[in-house]
Formats: structure tokens, sequence, C-alpha cells
């Protein structure tokens, strides 16, 4: 029998077991929403509080807190014991036991924890058997013991859900989202899982259930590059650790801020989020040693040192932080912590002690192996590059950092939802613009002496650029579509179909406008869910290839006429002022390629968004704008270019995706791009190279034509007429007839009549969704939408092009993950609609569109707009687009005569610039007409073609002060 004199026990400051990067709170302390004790309870207050309520498991659970004294733990321990012996039936004895057995034995700590599961499984009591697994998934996790682990975790989830009880509900899918992300390292459905919880947690859950959600929110969102929702999350957890006096949750919390402020100070380069970050990351050093949480410490102390300067004050201050840091982590025999510490005190000791600073980053790489996480091992290796860049031979580098960015598509390969990877790859896009840079450095592209052979150089630095580009549209087109699908077993398949309809049903609900406000909020709630479990049920994404095109072979494989142009927009320094890989162009024809120096993505994304916002004036202002902008990124590029060169293959990064280059110029007064070459937007080289390289579609076919769908679905409001192809997705259900559309529709079936490609016209009501998805696609050459599209960028899946119905089973809203299934074979699709060719746009991964979707389907080149088109404007410019398109044209030769003829008429750039071509600009429908004009007489130089222009030029100025505002 344990002593009973009254024992002083110190309060519990930490009642919660990590492991991983997984939160497990003990049941009683996440239950509470009382603040912590004035006073700790003493062992005598813990038995008398037992024996008035033995069922309680808070009342149980006061032992835990005074075994959080060292000195009394044993007393405590023996004290369970006999209790335990005592009441054998008491399943929370044995699992606070384990509780107490944790804080100095783990070995100890499962076996009373297996007690507990098998105790409170006999007595039917779901709520202790669920935290009993909890903790020993939590242990066995520790202990590498994954398959076990996982085991528990999904018994957790079955006990979970037979209980019916949400707290319990919401328990278990953290833990299996705990388990995907830790375990799994797949982050997409970890979210989706843990996204489930949410409803379940808030707003009834207790506050230790709420903590435990939105500590997980926070590091998953964290990981997937979602800083903004991230941050939200920790918000929400400052302000219920401070309402509950949870010092440990709110110096978490905090040190999560100043963190993800660091990582928006990298994204961002804002001169006042460094300071903020620096302030924050303070703010947690403080937090953390009031909560006395040693490895909370340490994170904070390491973070202060990385955001302060040069300055010799600071320096000396960084060196004690670090060396406070690394003592810290010692003492909890921490490899995360001192890995981190490591690769820190690397960085700032580069320039001071070279040697000393390659033994801590190496020494950092050897902790992030035997940790086995790829993450903190592509961290490693990031520090161990930048260290080698600071103090050895630039080659030496460049291998780190390859490294580093093996193990991030390590990282990569693991998750099981393509956006995810995208996601997920978008947050290191800067290492790969930082190695690209840095190789074209040592080749001597910068100036400076080189180190390696210019054209190996220049060579890698392409291979770096195609590695970031498109991967997951690379892989979905490289994989082949039929297989993918075969994959999928029966009852996946049957099951996608329902979810499926489910989803169509509920969005029909949400077109309806006689909606009350709770009833769509109800309805968005359920869509989300449905849209969860439909992404769980797509076959996984195929790695399809992993040979991306080769300088050489890009080369090899232009035409006289064509060069390639691919932009990286990247950071001239990083924010220790070190080269951080700049911004590139690299030009690539049949006869070599140069690299050329632009200004860095800080300097661009204004310039891009003022040249933006002048086009849409209308009123010529936007000359002086469009000349900067060509110097910067076209000028020295296309000096060098062959004479022949008479196609454009434009490879876009970051800001300017959303860069009309049509309608750039060399001089203000002077004609635009357009005048000069056909353009096509390419997402990668490599995709370039797929296009071309496949079989051509045989000659013949049919074009479909969808042209002013009529939903035939509004309540009491007339259909009005549209002035802009353009919506939001709330609005989808009022979009306004388009007149001019039916007529566009009307002339593509006119221009086409007589060619090799038949068209078929739908308006209106048959301009529907069934209509398309029940067509013989195998056949059409030519699929065109003239229509309104709704884009989402914040939801990218959830843009849209806005059809007739068609049928019940239909809601006429196709989105993404419909038309990639449309199984086109290598046809054309123009989508004459707004922002067809705009949306999210994801560094390396490229832009989000409908019109990346359409690729996906099959599709080898897409007409699409970058912004709102007025209707009739759309309509005459895919007019002449036809006509020339019916000659025999390709895609981006028609487009350019369609353009030039609008320069002709007077009109500004924001009539016709907004049009692009994106992927195989060859791509021709029918063959040339034998009247048709010769691809000769469309090159620059041919006096007739001059003459014209000329004169479109003089009569554009004439009309500038004529042109029409922009329609509200």
């Amino acid at each position: 029998m344990p002593t009973t004199r009254r024992l002083r026990c110190d309060t519990a400051k930490h009642l919660t077991l990590v492991v991983g990067m997984m939160l497990v709170v003990c049941p009683a302390a996440a239950s509470s929403s009382e603040p912590a004790r004035a006073q700790s309870p003493t062992l005598v207050d813990c038995q008398e509080r037992f024996a008035a309520r033995p069922e309680d498991h808070e009342a149980v659970m006061c032992f835990y807190e005074c075994a959080q004294a060292p000195h009394a733990r044993d007393t405590v321990r023996r004290a369970l014991i006999s209790l335990g012996e005592r009441h054998p039936a008491n399943g929370w004895l044995a699992l606070v036991l384990g509780h107490v057995e944790y804080l100095s034995d783990r070995e100890a700590a499962e076996a009373a924890y297996l007690r507990a599961a098998d105790i409170f499984r006999e007595r039917q009591n779901a709520e202790g058997e669920v935290l009993a697994g909890i903790n020993l998934r939590s242990i066995m996790l520790r202990q590498k013991r994954t398959e076990e682990a996982l085991s528990w975790t999904h018994r957790v989830g079955e006990v979970a859900n037979a209980s019916g009880r949400p707290d319990l509900r919401a328990r278990a899918l953290i833990v299996e989202a705990s388990q995907l992300h830790e375990v799994e390292y797949d982050l997409g459905r970890a979210f989706r899982v843990l996204k489930r919880a949410e409803p379940l947690t808030f707003p009834d859950g207790t506050p230790g259930l709420k903590k435990q959600y939105l500590t997980m929110l926070h590091i998953i969102s964290e990981r997937l590059g979602r800083l903004e929702e991230a941050t939200e999350a920790t918000l929400r957890l400052v302000e219920l650790a401070r309402s509950s006096r949870d010092l440990i949750s709110e110096a978490r919390a905090r040190h999560t801020l100043a963190n993800l402020m660091t990582r928006r100070h990298l994204r961002d380069r804002a001169p006042e989020t460094r300071s903020q970050a620096l302030r924050m990351a303070r703010e947690a050093l403080v937090a953390s040693r009031n909560a006395g949480v040693r490895q909370l410490e340490a994170k904070a102390l390491r973070l202060i040192a990385d955001l302060l300067g040069e300055s010799p004050e600071e320096q000396r201050e960084a060196e004690e932080l670090l060396r406070l840091c690394m003592r810290i982590a010692e003492e909890l025999a921490s490899d995360e912590r001192k890995i981190s510490c490591l690769w820190t005190r690397a960085e700032r000791r580069a320039g001071v002690d070279p040697v000393g600073a390659i033994q801590d980053s190496e020494e950092s790489i050897q902790l992030a192996l035997r940790v086995a996480d790829p993450l903190v091992l592509a961290l490693a290796l990031r520090g161990r590059g930048q260290v080698a860049y600071l103090t050895q031979p630039l080659p030496v580098a460049l291998e780190h950092v390859e490294r580093a960015l093996d193990a991030v598509e390590s990282l990569r390969a693991s998750q099981s939802d393509a956006l995810i990877q995208a996601e997920l790859f978008a947050s290191w896009a800067s290492d790969y613009h930082r190695l690209a840079g840095w190789t074209l450095e040592a080749g001597g592209a910068t100036g400076k002496a080189a180190l390696l052979d210019p054209r190996e150089a220049m060579s890698r630095a392409f291979a770096v650029s195609e590695r970031m580009r498109a991967r997951s549209l690379l892989d979905a087109l490289a994989a082949s579509h039929a297989l993918a699908t075969t994959a999928e077993t029966p009852e996946r398949k049957a099951q996608r179909a329902e979810v499926r309809g489910r989803l169509t049903t509920v969005q029909r609900r949400l077109l309806e406008t006689t909606h009350t406000a709770a009833q769509r909020e109800a309805a968005l709630r359920e869509l989300q869910e449905l849209e969860r479990v439909e992404r769980d049920l797509r076959t996984a994404p195929r790695q399809g290839t992993r040979e991306f095109a080769s300088l050489a072979s890009i080369e090899q494989g232009l035409g006289e006429d064509e060069a390639l142009l691919a932009f990286l927009v990247g950071d001239d320094t990083d924010t220790r002022g070190d080269f951080a890989g700049g911004a590139w162009v690299l030009a690539v024809t049949r006869t070599g390629t140069r690299a050329h120096r632009i200004p860095e993505r800080a300097r661009l994304t204004p310039a891009v968004a003022l040249f933006s916002g002048l086009l849409e004036r209308r009123d010529g202002s936007e000359a002086g704008a469009a000349a900067a902008l060509y110097a910067q990124l076209l000028g020295p590029a296309l000096a060098e270019l062959p004479t022949g060169v008479r196609r454009l293959l434009v490879v876009p990064d970051g800001p300017l995706h959303d860069l009309p280059f049509a309608a750039l110029r060399q001089d203000a007064e002077g004609p635009p791009l357009v005048a000069r070459y056909e353009l096509s937007l390419m997402p990668s080289a490599s995709l370039w190279r797929h296009w071309r390289q496949a079989s051509a579609p045989p000659p013949g076919g049919e074009a479909l034509v969808l042209a002013d769908p009529d939903r035939s679905v509004r309540v009491s409001d007339a259909r009005t007429v549209a002035k802009e192809r353009m919506g939001v997705f709330t609005e989808a259900a009022r979009v306004g007839a388009l007149p001019e559309a039916r007529r566009e529709g009307h002339a593509v079936m006119e221009a086409l009549r007589g060619t090799a490609v038949t068209p078929h016209l739908r308006t209106g009501t048959e301009a529907s969704e069934r209509a398309l998805k029940s067509a013989d696609l195998a056949r059409v050459r030519v699929l065109h939408v003239a229509g309104h599209a709704v884009v989402d960028a914040e939801a990218p899946e959830r843009s849209a092009l806005v059809l007739a119905p068609g049928s019940e089973q239909e809601d006429g809203i196709l989105q993404p993950r419909e038309i990639a299934e449309l199984h086109l074979q290598g046809a054309l699709v123009v989508l004459s609609a707004c922002r067809s060719a705009s949306g999210a746009v994801l560094p390396g991964e490229g832009v989000l569109s409908l019109s990346r979707a359409f690729f996906e389907a099959g599709s080898r080149a897409v007409v699409a707009s970058l912004w709102p088109l007025r209707d009739a404007e759309a309509a005459d410019l895919v007019e002449h687009f036809y006509q020339y398109l019916a000659q025999g044209l390709s895609s981006s030769a028609a487009l350019r005569r369609a353009q030039l003829e609008a320069i002709e008429d007077g009109l500004p750039p924001a009539a016709w610039a907004g049009l692009v071509v994106l992927g195989d600009a060859s791509l021709a429908v029918t063959a040339p007409r034998e009247d048709s004009l010769s691809s000769g007489s469309l090159m620059v130089g041919t006096g007739t073609l001059a003459l014209v222009l000329f004169a479109g030029i003089l009569v554009w100025r004439a009309r500038r002060s004529a042109y029409p505002k922009s329609a509200s």
C-alpha cells in the first residue's frame, strides 16, 4: 500500500503526448474546459475523488496531474497499481497508469494501455477503447512498428463509427489523417479525411478536441504550401488556447505563426514580413519558456537565429541562440531538433568558418537519413547545397541541390492525388529556379568564369527547368488513359458513378435560385463532403515518365521557322543577399540555345499586373508598358533568332502565365508582336514534344459546335442578354443569353462546310452536357464551345463550362473531372468563353484552367481566352479564325491572321490579344485549299503584308480616341 502522507504534486503543465508530428491529447485534459488549477492536487485529493466517483475518468486523471512531479511519479504509479488490483474492471485506472508509465517507461505504458483496451472492449466502453487505441498507436509509431500502428488506426475507426458519437468519430478521423500524413506521406487524402472531422468538432466539441483538429489542420496545410489556410487555423488555435489558459497550446501556435510568416516572407519577399516574422518568433520564445516546453523553445531559438541579419550584434546573438538550441536538442535527444539547429548554424557559419559549416551540414544529413522523413532530408540537403555554394566549388553545390530535389520528388510520388502533388511541388519551385540559375552561372552565363562546359551547363539547366514544369499534366498524358481507366475495379467504378450522381443532384440544388441561405449552406457542406469522397475514389496518379525532353531533342524537333522561349522567373537574391538563381529566358532553335537574363519575379509581377490594367482601359495607354516588357523579356532573345523564324512557342512561368505576349511591341509606336510571329503557349517543352511526336489524327471527321447554351432552368426572371462571357460560380444559374455566340456557331458551320470536317451545330437547350458526353468523340476533329465559363481560383475543380443540362442526370456544369474523361483523340478545342485559359496558378505546375482539363482528355491544341470577352468582339474574332482554319492553316497561323484583321479594323488589344493558342501550334484540321494563303505569304518581310500592317496601324492610331469603354 502506498503511503497516505500528503504528497504535494506540481501543477500539470504538459498533459499531452507528442509522437512525430501527431498530437495525442490525454482524455481529461482534452475534455476539461476548466483553467489550470491554482494549486496542484495531492495524492490524497486524487484518492478521495476516485472513492467518490470511481467510474469518472476525469477523477482518475487527477493521478496523472499529480505524477507530473518526478519525485511523486513512483508513488502515484504504485497507488494506481494497487487500485487496479482492487478494481480490475475499471479501465480508466489502467489507461491513466499507461499515461503515468509513459513519462518514464514506454514498454510498461504499452502493457497498461493494452490492458485498458481489453477492459474497455469487454465492457463495450467505446470512449475508453478509442483513447487507449490512440495512445497505443502513438507508442508503436514511435517504435517504427508501422503495421501494428495501422491496425490500431483501423480499430479506433471501427469502434468510433460503431459508437455513433460525433466526438469519437472526429478523434478517429484525426488519427486516420495523422496516419496518412506521418506514415504514408499522402497529404491530399490526409487533408480530405481531416476536413470530414470539422463538422463533428465545431461548434460542439470539447476544447481539447478542437485543439487536436486545428493542430493537425495547420500542420498539413503548411506542408501543402497553403499558408493562408494554415495561418487561419493557427489563429483560431491561439484564441482557443488563450480562452482555456492552455500555455502549451498557445506556445505551439505562436511558434507556428512565426514559422508561417517566415515562409510568407520567403514566398512574397515583402520587406515588412521579415521584421514581423522576427517579432513573432521572439514572442514564441517567450511563450515556450512560460509553458516550460523545451522542444518549442529549441524551435523558437532556431527560427530567431535564422531570421537575424548579418550585423556583428545580430551575428553574436544568433551564435548564442544556436548554442542554446543545440544544448536543448542534446538534452531532449531529438534528432529533428538537432538537424534544424545544425543546418541553420551551418548557413550562418559559412562565411567565417567554412570547415565547421560543412561539418554541421553533413551531420544534419546523416541525422536526417536516420529520421527517414523525405521532407526533413530534403530540407537538410537544401541547407547543404546553400553551404556548398558559399564554401565550395559551384559544381559541388549543384550536386547537393539535385539530391534535395530528388528527395522532394520522392515525397511527391507518394501522393495519391494529382492536385496535391502539384501543390506540394509548388512550394519547392524556387529551389528549381535556384538550381537552374546556379547551373547557368557555372557555365559562365552570368559573366563569371565558367566552371562547367557552357553547353553542358545549358543542357543541365534546361533539364532542371523541365523537371519543374507541369509534372502532373505530363504524367497524365504519358500514362495511357485507357490503362488508367481499366485499372479500376468494377466496384470502384460503381462507387464513383454513384457519388458523381449525388454530386450532380447537389449541384442542381445549388443552381436553383429559390433556396434560402441556410439551405444553400447545407447543400454546400454536402457538396464539399461528396467532393472529398469522389477524390478518394479516383485512380491514383500514374508516374507516366521520368524521361523529360532534353535540350538536344527539342532543338532537333523544332522546325527551321520555330523558336521555343522557355522562361524561368525566379528571384535574384535570397533573404541573406546570396544569388538565388535569378530569372531567365532560354531561346531554343534548331541552330542552338542562348540564355538571357530578365527581371526577377518581384519586378515582373507588378509590371504584368499594370500592363493588364492598362489594357482594360482600351485607350492605347498600354503602349509604353508593352514596349517596356518587350525590351525586358524578349528584346535580346528575339534579336539573335535566325531570320526565318516565324513561330514562337512560349513556355511561361510565374506571372507570365497571365501575359498576352501578342500585344507586346518593340516600341510604343510600332506594331505588336503578333505582326511578326505566330504565337503558342506551352506548359512545358516535354509536353510540346509529346504532342508533336503523337501520330496525327486521320483526315476527315466532324466538328461539334455548342453555341449559346440555354439552361431553361430559370425561375421568374426573364432571360437577360449578357455583354461579356463571364461570371462566377454562384452566378452560373443566372447567366445571360449570348446572341452573338449563336451567330458565331453558324459562322463556324459556314466556314467548315465543304471541308473534310463535317460540322454539327447545337444551340439553346440542345447545346447540352448530355449532347457532348454522348457524342462519338473519336470522330471529332474540332470541339467548339461558345458560351459562358465560370472560374473558381480558390477551388479550381469547381470551375466549369456552363451548358444546358440535356437530361435529369446532368447539371449543365461541365467541370474538369468530367472534361478529363471525354476521350478526345487529338482534337482542336476552341473555348470561346471568358477566362477559359486562366485560373489558379501553381508555381511550376502552371495554370489550373479549363483548358488544361481538355489536354488531359486528349486534345492537342486549345484556343482559349485569358480574360472576359465581349460577345460581339469574340464572335467576329472567332469567325475570322475559322475562315483561315478552313483554308488549311495551322491553329496559330489562323489565330494570327484573325488578330491581324482585328488590328486592321482598329480594335484595341483587349479585343483580340486575350485569345491564345495553347499546345501544338502546328495542328491543322483540314488540308490546305488551293486558294488559301501560302505559309510563305504569312512571313514577316513580304511587301504586301508589310503594307497592309502599316495601313492597319495608321487606322488603329486614328481610332484610339474612339475606343469603347469596358462593359460594366
